[in-house]
């Protein structure tokens, strides 16, 4: 007996484990995950009112699905809307953007002056840079004399920078070289270049503002004037540019300048240290045309929670997101195995090898479950470039790695809505819309479509639908009470009822309210004008007193109890039709579904939660 009671019990207990379901269609939940879920339903009412409520809830959740609901445009657009948000906030895990982030926003806290050389070789340049380079780092040539030699007049100047202005690995030598010294010698086969950091100064934050350009002509002055008269005079800014733009881009945009650019000398000196609103008090000549400037708003680089989705915005725009997007690629190797193949690392060698490969079935790399072939890449990279056989040996390899890097970002953002914390917020969100869809449009549209709904109910139910005793009344609001004499005389006569809603149109009062309101209807005996305050319900002309309102009140017939029309009942009526429908709808659904409680489900429940 030993032997076979402990496999008896092993089978049963297993047999309940198994059996703590509730099956409605294709849609299972553990009681686990149920009681974690519905815990307030349970705990307020009860174990059976709960579960039904959820069966129910499934129900018309699959209906919906029946119906396609997921293809409307009002479910599709706003999943994808709170996808994108998400991928805004998720598609970069925090050990990769954290540190990325933070870097750029302190960063953004100073710009650095540079005078840069950067430059395209092509077969035909035998220039050596490199020795060049040390000739100007070593003070045998000044950056100034090689620039001339060697680049432009355009691209001879000195010039601010911030993080994202350069290439990522440029820029970071660039911040953290001393003011007059140099970074290393950039050589990546087909560029070359180094940058000589000339001056650094603090950063004004992240600014938007806005510029209102005078022309520099005869009337210059007569308009400057104007517009720092309107400006003295209070008027905010972007008022001032709608009546003064020169365009309708300029005056619909208050001149706002987005993006938070480098400004020159002069517009950062005026406006250093100055707050939001501040408007330059003398403009700044630019070419033919003066500015004046404003500051709209002013984000200090110091990264909050407040600011952060912001700043990874705007990260992600500049060559930080290339960072970013290198850094992702290494992290996500780390969590699903990648392995390169001897077939890649041959076709990787030159443009050659890439053409006469062996066998186009080969696999070059595989990422997790996901595998790349000869084939796949060829494809891919046909169908993106031209002219491959002119890229240089030393950059073909690169050229294949990018491609297998994008693959596996591919490969992420087409799996990212699957990721265990963003698929569950989909979910929900689709629930949602499921359940709008049934409430907003199925069941509208079933009532519009099956008029005989009302019908059916409202001869099931008149003696629901009564207008108990009414008046006819016509009603007059007055907010000046000189005029209440003479409009209580008026109104005795319903003859001159339209000529004086004529006399007293549109007019209204030294506060600017409407000086006489006029309303006519039927008013049931129960309303607050008899109840509340004091209208007698019998005919005749009365006064009263609404909040600071006099009210002239003309009660001209009383109506018996009647009954409403079915036109007249189906606003009162519709809550119960719909209802009704709704009970149909669930009942027609569960006809056709196979719902499932097991008796372990209910019974862990009601261990817990039975009222």
């Amino acid at each position: 007996m030993k032997k076979i009671f402990f496999p008896v019990l092993l089978a049963v207990a297993t047999q309940n484990l198994f059996s703590q379901y509730l099956i409605v269609g294709k849609d299972s939940i553990s009681v686990k995950d149920y009681i974690r879920d519905n815990k307030y339903g349970l705990e307020n009412s009860g174990t059976e009112k709960s579960v039904n409520a959820t069966i129910d809830f499934l129900l018309l959740q699959q209906l919906a699905k029946e119906k396609k609901a997921d293809t409307l445009n009002f479910f599709v657009n706003t999943v994808n809307q709170r996808l994108s948000e998400i991928r805004e906030q998720k598609f970069y895990p925090k050990s990769v953007i954290d540190p990325l982030l933070t870097d750029f926003v302190a960063s953004n806290q100073k710009e650095v002056q540079v005078l840069l050389f950067l430059k395209e070789k092509n077969a035909d340049d035998k220039t050596d840079y490199k020795s060049l380079y040390n000739q100007v780092k070593t003070g045998k040539m000044t950056m100034e004399d090689f620039l001339a030699k060697n680049s432009t007049p355009e691209t001879s100047k000195a010039f601010y920078v911030k993080p994202g202005m350069l290439d990522y690995e440029l820029y970071q030598q660039v911040k953290n070289t001393p003011v007059n010294s140099y970074t290393s010698f950039i050589d990546k086969g087909n560029v070359v270049g180094f940058a000589k950091v000339v001056n650094t100064r603090p950063s004004l934050g992240y600014m938007i503002f806005g510029t209102l350009a005078i022309p520099k002509d005869d009337n210059y002055e007569a308009t400057k004037s104007k517009i720092y008269k309107e400006l003295e005079s209070g008027k905010k800014f972007q008022a001032v540019v709608k009546d003064f733009g020169a365009s309708e881009e300029e005056k619909n945009s208050g001149g706002a300048v987005m993006g938070s650019p480098i400004l020159p000398d002069e517009v950062y000196n005026a406006l250093k240290g100055q707050t939001k609103d501040f408007y330059t008090k003398e403009p700044i000549l630019f070419n033919d045309k003066y500015f004046i400037f404003n500051i709209y708003s002013i984000e200090p680089y110091t990264l909050t929670d407040a600011n952060r989705r912001f700043f990874q915005k705007e990260l992600l725009a500049t060559s930080y997101g290339d960072e970013a997007a290198k850094r992702l690629v290494r992290w996500l190797k780390t969590q699903e195995k990648f392995v390169e193949t001897a077939d890649f690392a041959e076709i990787k060698k030159s443009y050659q090898s890439y053409l006469n490969v062996k066998n186009p079935k080969a696999v070059l790399f595989s990422y997790g479950a996901n595998k790349v072939t000869y084939e796949d890449l060829k494809k891919a990279i046909d169908s993106q470039y031209k002219n491959l056989e002119q890229i240089p040996t030393t950059q073909w390899s690169d050229l294949l790695n990018f491609q297998a890097d994008q693959y596996i970002i591919g490969v992420y953002a087409k799996n990212f809505q699957n990721l265990p914390d963003v698929k569950p917020e989909l979910n929900e969100l689709k629930k949602n819309l499921f359940s709008e869809y049934i409430f907003s449009e199925y069941l509208k549209d079933e009532l519009k479509n099956n008029p005989q709904l009302f019908t059916d109910y409202y001869n099931e139910n008149k003696s629901k639908f009564i207008w108990e005793k009414r008046a006819e009344s016509r009603a007059v609001v007055i907010s000046n009470p000189a005029l209440v004499k003479e409009i209580e005389k008026e109104v005795k006569d319903p003859k001159k009822w339209d000529a004086l809603k004529e006399k007293y149109k549109n007019k209204v009062n030294d506060k600017n309210q409407v000086l006489v309101h006029f309303e006519q209807g039927k008013i049931q005996e129960s309303a607050d004008i008899f109840k509340k305050y004091n209208v007698p319900f019998k005919k005749g002309v009365f006064l009263t007193k609404i909040a600071d309102r006099d009210v002239v009140v003309a009660i001209d017939d009383l109506l018996p109890e009647q009954q409403m029309t079915l036109e007249e009942s189906k606003e009162d009526m519709n809550d119960a039709v719909t209802e009704k429908l709704l009970q149909k709808t669930i009942a027609a659904q569960r006809a056709k579904t196979k719902v499932e409680i097991q008796p372990a489900f209910m019974a862990e429940l009601n261990k817990n939660f039975k009222k």
